[in-house]
Protein backbone atom coordinates (compact mmCIF):
# COMPACT_ATOMS: atom_id res chain seq x y z
CA UNK A 1 0.00 0.00 0.00
CA UNK A 2 1.23 3.67 -1.15
CA UNK A 3 2.15 5.80 1.96
CA UNK A 4 0.88 9.12 2.50
CA UNK A 5 4.01 10.90 1.34
CA UNK A 6 3.92 9.03 -2.04
CA UNK A 7 0.49 10.22 -2.41
CA UNK A 8 0.73 13.44 -2.27
CA UNK A 9 3.92 13.17 -4.51
CA UNK A 10 1.74 11.62 -7.41
CA UNK A 11 -1.12 14.41 -6.64
CA UNK A 12 1.68 16.75 -7.42
CA UNK A 13 3.02 15.32 -9.84
CA UNK A 14 -0.29 14.91 -11.63
CA UNK A 15 -1.15 18.13 -11.44
CA UNK A 16 1.90 19.94 -12.48
CA UNK A 17 2.37 17.63 -16.11
CA UNK A 18 -1.04 17.67 -16.42
CA UNK A 19 -0.82 21.65 -16.99
CA UNK A 20 2.62 21.52 -19.28
CA UNK A 21 0.37 19.07 -21.21
CA UNK A 22 -2.63 20.65 -21.80
CA UNK A 23 -0.53 23.58 -22.62
CA UNK A 24 2.03 21.99 -24.89
CA UNK A 25 -1.69 20.46 -27.15
CA UNK A 26 -4.26 22.85 -26.37
CA UNK A 27 -4.33 23.59 -30.42
CA UNK A 28 -4.06 20.76 -31.56
CA UNK A 29 -7.33 19.26 -33.37
CA UNK A 30 -9.06 16.09 -32.63
CA UNK A 31 -7.77 14.39 -35.32
CA UNK A 32 -4.96 15.15 -38.05
CA UNK A 33 -5.55 15.45 -41.61
CA UNK A 34 -6.03 11.97 -43.19
CA UNK A 35 -6.60 10.38 -40.54
CA UNK A 36 -9.06 7.69 -39.05
CA UNK A 37 -9.12 7.60 -35.61
CA UNK A 38 -11.16 5.23 -33.38
CA UNK A 39 -11.36 5.76 -30.04
CA UNK A 40 -12.10 4.02 -26.38
CA UNK A 41 -12.35 0.29 -27.20
CA UNK A 42 -12.20 -1.80 -24.39
CA UNK A 43 -9.34 -4.36 -23.86
CA UNK A 44 -9.37 -5.56 -20.17
CA UNK A 45 -12.16 -5.69 -17.70
CA UNK A 46 -11.58 -1.77 -16.31
CA UNK A 47 -13.81 0.17 -17.70
CA UNK A 48 -12.01 3.73 -17.00
CA UNK A 49 -8.02 2.67 -17.50
CA UNK A 50 -8.24 -0.18 -20.33
CA UNK A 51 -9.08 1.72 -22.74
CA UNK A 52 -7.37 2.25 -26.45
CA UNK A 53 -7.75 4.71 -29.41
CA UNK A 54 -6.58 2.95 -33.02
CA UNK A 55 -5.17 5.87 -35.69
CA UNK A 56 -5.18 4.89 -39.08
CA UNK A 57 -4.57 6.48 -42.55
CA UNK A 58 -7.98 7.56 -44.19
CA UNK A 59 -6.62 6.06 -47.33
CA UNK A 60 -5.46 2.54 -47.46
CA UNK A 61 -4.42 -0.48 -49.25
CA UNK A 62 -4.48 -4.00 -47.35
CA UNK A 63 -3.01 -4.83 -44.07
CA UNK A 64 -1.05 -1.76 -42.36
CA UNK A 65 1.88 -2.02 -40.35
CA UNK A 66 0.87 -1.68 -36.69
CA UNK A 67 3.26 0.66 -34.09
CA UNK A 68 1.66 -0.43 -30.65
CA UNK A 69 2.43 2.96 -28.28
CA UNK A 70 3.24 2.89 -24.53
CA UNK A 71 2.92 6.62 -23.10
CA UNK A 72 4.81 7.85 -19.74
CA UNK A 73 4.37 8.97 -16.53
CA UNK A 74 6.38 8.01 -14.00
CA UNK A 75 4.86 5.18 -13.59
CA UNK A 76 1.75 7.04 -12.17
CA UNK A 77 0.16 9.78 -14.79
CA UNK A 78 -1.10 9.77 -18.55
CA UNK A 79 -3.26 7.96 -20.32
CA UNK A 80 -3.54 7.53 -23.94
CA UNK A 81 -4.76 11.00 -24.56
CA UNK A 82 -0.78 11.98 -23.38
CA UNK A 83 -0.32 9.82 -26.83
CA UNK A 84 -2.48 10.90 -28.77
CA UNK A 85 -0.89 13.69 -31.41
CA UNK A 86 2.42 12.17 -31.40
CA UNK A 87 0.58 8.58 -32.47
CA UNK A 88 -1.79 10.45 -35.26
CA UNK A 89 1.74 11.39 -36.61
CA UNK A 90 3.08 8.19 -37.25
CA UNK A 91 -0.55 7.41 -38.46
CA UNK A 92 0.20 9.71 -41.07
CA UNK A 93 3.16 7.94 -42.67
CA UNK A 94 1.25 5.02 -43.07
CA UNK A 95 0.88 2.82 -39.97
CA UNK A 96 -2.06 1.79 -38.08
CA UNK A 97 -1.34 2.90 -34.36
CA UNK A 98 -2.99 1.30 -31.61
CA UNK A 99 -2.59 3.33 -28.55
CA UNK A 100 -3.49 2.85 -25.16
CA UNK A 101 -4.31 3.97 -21.37
CA UNK A 102 -3.13 1.14 -18.59
CA UNK A 103 -3.79 0.93 -14.51
CA UNK A 104 -1.44 3.29 -13.14
CA UNK A 105 0.46 3.88 -9.46
CA UNK A 106 -0.64 3.97 -6.49
CA UNK A 107 -3.87 1.15 -8.17
CA UNK A 108 -1.02 -1.17 -9.26
CA UNK A 109 2.53 -2.06 -8.41
CA UNK A 110 4.85 -3.74 -10.21
CA UNK A 111 4.24 -5.43 -12.92
CA UNK A 112 0.60 -4.34 -12.78
CA UNK A 113 1.20 -2.10 -15.74
CA UNK A 114 3.00 -4.92 -17.53
CA UNK A 115 0.30 -6.92 -17.14
CA UNK A 116 -1.90 -4.34 -19.12
CA UNK A 117 0.71 -3.93 -21.55
CA UNK A 118 0.15 -7.22 -22.47
CA UNK A 119 -3.64 -6.85 -22.35
CA UNK A 120 -3.24 -4.84 -25.05
CA UNK A 121 -0.50 -6.18 -26.97
CA UNK A 122 -3.53 -9.79 -27.05
CA UNK A 123 -5.85 -7.09 -27.84
CA UNK A 124 -4.41 -5.62 -30.98
CA UNK A 125 -3.47 -9.90 -32.19
CA UNK A 126 -7.21 -10.70 -31.54
CA UNK A 127 -8.32 -7.95 -33.42
CA UNK A 128 -5.89 -7.49 -36.13
CA UNK A 129 -7.95 -9.01 -39.08
CA UNK A 130 -10.71 -6.18 -37.81
CA UNK A 131 -8.45 -3.14 -38.22
CA UNK A 132 -6.31 -4.56 -40.95
CA UNK A 133 -2.93 -4.60 -38.47
CA UNK A 134 -0.03 -6.51 -40.00
CA UNK A 135 1.36 -8.62 -37.24
CA UNK A 136 4.22 -9.75 -39.52
CA UNK A 137 5.43 -5.91 -39.34
CA UNK A 138 4.80 -4.44 -35.88
CA UNK A 139 6.55 -2.01 -33.81
CA UNK A 140 6.67 -1.12 -29.99
CA UNK A 141 7.07 2.55 -29.13
CA UNK A 142 7.16 4.28 -25.71
CA UNK A 143 8.61 7.65 -24.01
CA UNK A 144 9.91 7.52 -20.45
CA UNK A 145 8.43 4.60 -18.04
CA UNK A 146 6.94 3.90 -21.06
CA UNK A 147 10.18 3.87 -22.87
CA UNK A 148 11.46 1.24 -19.49
CA UNK A 149 8.48 -0.70 -19.91
CA UNK A 150 8.93 -0.85 -24.01
CA UNK A 151 12.32 -2.38 -23.74
CA UNK A 152 11.26 -5.00 -21.11
CA UNK A 153 8.08 -6.21 -23.02
CA UNK A 154 10.44 -6.81 -26.04
CA UNK A 155 12.96 -9.08 -23.46
CA UNK A 156 9.73 -10.52 -22.25
CA UNK A 157 8.46 -11.47 -26.10
CA UNK A 158 12.33 -12.48 -26.93
CA UNK A 159 13.34 -14.05 -24.23
CA UNK A 160 10.99 -17.32 -23.20
CA UNK A 161 12.92 -17.50 -19.60
CA UNK A 162 12.34 -14.08 -18.57
CA UNK A 163 8.82 -14.48 -20.29
CA UNK A 164 8.31 -17.29 -17.67
CA UNK A 165 8.90 -15.00 -14.50
CA UNK A 166 5.58 -13.17 -15.60
CA UNK A 167 3.38 -15.77 -16.42
CA UNK A 168 2.72 -14.85 -19.98
CA UNK A 169 1.83 -16.50 -22.71
CA UNK A 170 3.81 -16.42 -26.53
CA UNK A 171 2.62 -13.09 -28.27
CA UNK A 172 1.92 -14.15 -31.77
CA UNK A 173 3.30 -11.29 -33.31
CA UNK A 174 6.63 -9.96 -34.81
CA UNK A 175 8.22 -6.91 -33.27
CA UNK A 176 10.55 -5.78 -36.00
CA UNK A 177 12.12 -2.80 -34.17
CA UNK A 178 11.69 -0.69 -30.77
CA UNK A 179 11.86 3.07 -29.89
CA UNK A 180 12.85 4.01 -26.76
CA UNK A 181 12.29 7.72 -26.42
CA UNK A 182 13.51 9.66 -23.17
CA UNK A 183 13.96 6.51 -21.17
CA UNK A 184 15.39 5.54 -17.78
CA UNK A 185 17.02 2.09 -17.62
CA UNK A 186 18.96 -0.38 -15.47
CA UNK A 187 16.18 -0.08 -12.71
CA UNK A 188 18.41 -1.85 -10.13
CA UNK A 189 20.69 0.57 -9.53
CA UNK A 190 18.19 4.27 -10.46
CA UNK A 191 17.64 6.48 -7.80
CA UNK A 192 13.92 6.32 -7.24
CA UNK A 193 11.42 9.15 -6.72
CA UNK A 194 9.26 9.11 -3.76
CA UNK A 195 6.10 8.87 -6.41
CA UNK A 196 7.79 5.87 -8.18
CA UNK A 197 8.15 3.97 -5.54
CA UNK A 198 4.75 3.57 -5.12
CA UNK A 199 5.21 1.22 -8.17
CA UNK A 200 8.94 0.11 -7.37
CA UNK A 201 8.31 -0.50 -3.87
CA UNK A 202 11.02 -1.32 -1.73
CA UNK A 203 9.70 -4.67 -1.38
CA UNK A 204 9.70 -5.52 -5.29
CA UNK A 205 12.88 -4.11 -5.53
CA UNK A 206 14.26 -6.37 -2.79
CA UNK A 207 12.43 -9.59 -4.02
CA UNK A 208 11.76 -9.45 -7.22
CA UNK A 209 15.19 -8.54 -8.71
CA UNK A 210 15.30 -11.26 -11.16
CA UNK A 211 12.00 -9.47 -12.84
CA UNK A 212 13.33 -6.05 -12.70
CA UNK A 213 16.67 -6.47 -14.05
CA UNK A 214 15.27 -6.41 -17.81
CA UNK A 215 18.88 -6.20 -18.90
CA UNK A 216 20.28 -9.35 -17.31
CA UNK A 217 17.68 -11.24 -19.56
CA UNK A 218 18.77 -9.14 -22.64
CA UNK A 219 19.20 -11.43 -25.91
CA UNK A 220 19.79 -10.62 -29.30
CA UNK A 221 16.23 -11.95 -30.47
CA UNK A 222 15.36 -8.46 -29.22
CA UNK A 223 14.92 -6.49 -32.58
CA UNK A 224 16.54 -2.99 -33.63
CA UNK A 225 16.34 -0.62 -31.01
CA UNK A 226 16.34 3.84 -31.70
CA UNK A 227 16.88 5.38 -28.72
CA UNK A 228 15.92 9.09 -28.51
CA UNK A 229 17.01 11.74 -26.02
CA UNK A 230 17.36 15.50 -25.16
CA UNK A 231 20.53 17.79 -24.69
CA UNK A 232 18.45 18.81 -21.52
CA UNK A 233 16.39 15.74 -20.71
CA UNK A 234 17.30 14.70 -17.14
CA UNK A 235 17.62 10.65 -18.10
CA UNK A 236 19.73 11.80 -20.98
CA UNK A 237 23.03 10.14 -19.51
CA UNK A 238 20.32 6.89 -18.95
CA UNK A 239 20.19 6.65 -22.43
CA UNK A 240 23.95 6.68 -23.64
CA UNK A 241 25.04 4.66 -20.74
CA UNK A 242 22.48 2.37 -22.12
CA UNK A 243 23.68 2.65 -26.31
CA UNK A 244 26.95 1.87 -24.54
CA UNK A 245 25.47 -1.63 -23.12
CA UNK A 246 24.03 -2.27 -26.43
CA UNK A 247 27.35 -1.60 -28.35
CA UNK A 248 29.34 -3.62 -26.07
CA UNK A 249 26.97 -6.41 -27.52
CA UNK A 250 27.17 -5.39 -31.13
CA UNK A 251 23.07 -5.15 -30.72
CA UNK A 252 21.67 -3.07 -34.24
CA UNK A 253 20.48 0.11 -32.84
CA UNK A 254 20.62 3.63 -33.33
CA UNK A 255 21.03 6.64 -30.34
CA UNK A 256 20.79 9.97 -31.20
CA UNK A 257 20.65 12.93 -28.99
CA UNK A 258 18.60 16.23 -30.14
CA UNK A 259 18.96 19.75 -29.40
CA UNK A 260 22.15 22.30 -29.34
CA UNK A 261 23.63 25.30 -27.69
CA UNK A 262 20.39 27.07 -29.26
CA UNK A 263 17.84 24.73 -29.03
CA UNK A 264 17.87 23.39 -25.12
CA UNK A 265 15.27 20.57 -25.58
CA UNK A 266 13.77 18.76 -22.43
CA UNK A 267 12.76 15.45 -21.64
CA UNK A 268 10.06 14.08 -23.41
CA UNK A 269 10.71 16.80 -26.17
CA UNK A 270 9.20 14.77 -29.52
CA UNK A 271 5.59 14.37 -27.91
CA UNK A 272 5.31 17.96 -28.69
CA UNK A 273 4.03 18.18 -32.22
CA UNK A 274 4.03 21.62 -32.43
CA UNK A 275 8.16 21.38 -32.21
CA UNK A 276 10.64 21.01 -35.83
CA UNK A 277 12.74 19.31 -33.64
CA UNK A 278 10.20 16.99 -32.25
CA UNK A 279 8.93 16.45 -35.68
CA UNK A 280 12.43 16.00 -37.01
CA UNK A 281 12.36 13.01 -34.41
CA UNK A 282 9.72 11.54 -35.09
CA UNK A 283 10.32 11.35 -38.67
CA UNK A 284 14.11 9.50 -37.83
CA UNK A 285 11.59 7.17 -35.66
CA UNK A 286 9.79 6.66 -38.86
CA UNK A 287 12.67 6.03 -41.15
CA UNK A 288 14.09 3.82 -38.62
CA UNK A 289 10.93 1.61 -38.22
CA UNK A 290 10.06 1.44 -42.53
CA UNK A 291 13.75 0.15 -42.88
CA UNK A 292 12.92 -3.10 -40.76
CA UNK A 293 9.35 -3.75 -42.54
CA UNK A 294 9.59 -6.56 -44.80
Amino acid sequence: MATEEQIQAIMKLREDWQDEDDQRDENLPHVFEGIERIDNLQYGDDKQWNLLDVYRPQKRDGKLPVIILIHGGNWCYGTKDTYQYYGMELAQHGFAVVNASYLLAPQVVFPGELDDINRFVTWTITHANEYGFDLDNAFLCGDSAGGQMTLQYLTIWANPNYRKLFGYGQPQIKFRAGVLNCAPYFMLTQKLWTSTKAYYTDEIMQHQQAMVGTENHFNDQIPPLFIATANNDYLRDDSMKFAGFLMAKKHPHVAKVYGDEDHQLKHDFMINQTNALAKQATLDEIQFMKKYIK
